[in-house]
């Protein structure tokens, strides 16, 4: 039985696994080969003699890292990444409890004050309803020199009283309005028109006044974006003011568009990795120029870097 197994049912298995080989290597050459990895191909200047950057679109705001005027725990968060917002919009709002008490005693200190002034203007109005009456009557004979004394002196103090209960008002009605400034500025509203474009805070966590090494709220305007290039120290002398320049997408030349000049910040500075760590310096220095562009219907985001070239062939002399 055993013969007969080896026999029979052994090359029956072997004629089947060669037969499969054979149709799987055939399968195998009839399919497609993967494309080649293509390397993307620097992108080339549109112009003759060029100064070619790096540059990084930003807002035309610059980056606005708005931060809290108070510290204080975030109660509300009502904007998210992405968000176009108008000038003074709320961006967080920070606990309001006990600013709402400080207002709210600061306005009744303000009423109290304002009912020690009538009170004050009612004793000065007897007072000066006396004096009249006893003006009336003859000095020296009727009323004392002693009583007539007082009797001005009183009125004196009383207008005096008057005097102080409206300061008093003045400065209860001062601290009610600098209890409405502080609860007014626990809500962190934009400063300009634009999109967020980082929230870096959510509701119960506490916030501190003052500079933070990652921003609250992240902000800037984008209609139009500026792209901010950077040229080295070697090239500056053959820059020329307002000369145009074009802007290529990293990753695919064929994203190019054309910057309109807007300035160029006329101090050199010491380069830095376009890495978004400010720390970070190499000992380059460079000359930063600013452009402009619309980013409509483009692929492009704030942040993005891109590389930048920049017309530098003197303009026709006049008359040439």
């Amino acid at each position: 039985m055993k013969g007969t197994f080896t026999r029979i049912v052994v090359p029956i298995l072997a004629v089947a696994g060669v037969a499969y080989a054979v149709a799987f290597s055939t399968l195998s050459d009839e399919r497609e080969p993967p494309p080649p990895n293509q390397l993307a191909m620097p992108a080339e200047s549109p112009y003759a003699v060029t100064v070619a950057g790096s540059g990084l679109i930003e807002a035309n705001t610059r980056n606005i890292a708005v931060g809290s005027f108070l510290s204080g725990i975030v109660v509300e968060v009502p904007v998210t990444e992405g968000d176009e917002i108008a000038r003074g919009q709320p961006l967080f709002v920070l606990d309001a409890r006990a600013a709402e008490a400080d207002l709210a005693t600061a306005e009744q200190q303000r009423l109290a004050a304002a009912a020690e002034v009538a009170e004050a203007e009612s004793l000065l109005a007897d007072r000066l309803d006396q004096l009249r009456r006893r003006e009336k009557l003859e000095r020296g004979f009727v009323l004392s020199e002693d009583a007539w004394a007082r009797l001005r002196f009183a009125v004196d103090a009383g207008r005096a009283a008057v005097a102080a209960a409206k300061t008093r008002v003045d400065v209860a009605a001062a601290e009610e309005e600098a209890a409405r400034v502080t609860l007014d500025r626990l809500t962190v509203r934009a400063p300009v028109d634009g999109r967020i474009l980082k929230v870096s805070i959510r509701p119960g966590e506490f916030v501190t006044a003052g500079p933070s090494a990652t921003p609250l709220v992240l902000m800037g305007g984008e209609k139009p974006l500026h792209v901010r290039v950077q040229v080295d120290e070697n090239d500056i002398w053959r820059l020329r003011q307002g000369a145009p320049a074009e802007a290529v997408v990293r990753g695919n030349r064929d994203i190019r568009f054309k910057l309109a000049f807007v300035r160029i910040e006329p101090y050199v500075l010491a380069k830095r990795s376009l890495t978004g760590d400010i720390a970070e310096r190499v000992d380059t220095r460079v000359l930063e120029l600013v452009y402009s562009f619309d980013p409509e219907g483009l692929p492009v985001y704030i942040g993005q870097q891109v590389d930048v070239f920049i017309d530098a062939e003197a303009p026709p002399a006049p008359g040439g």
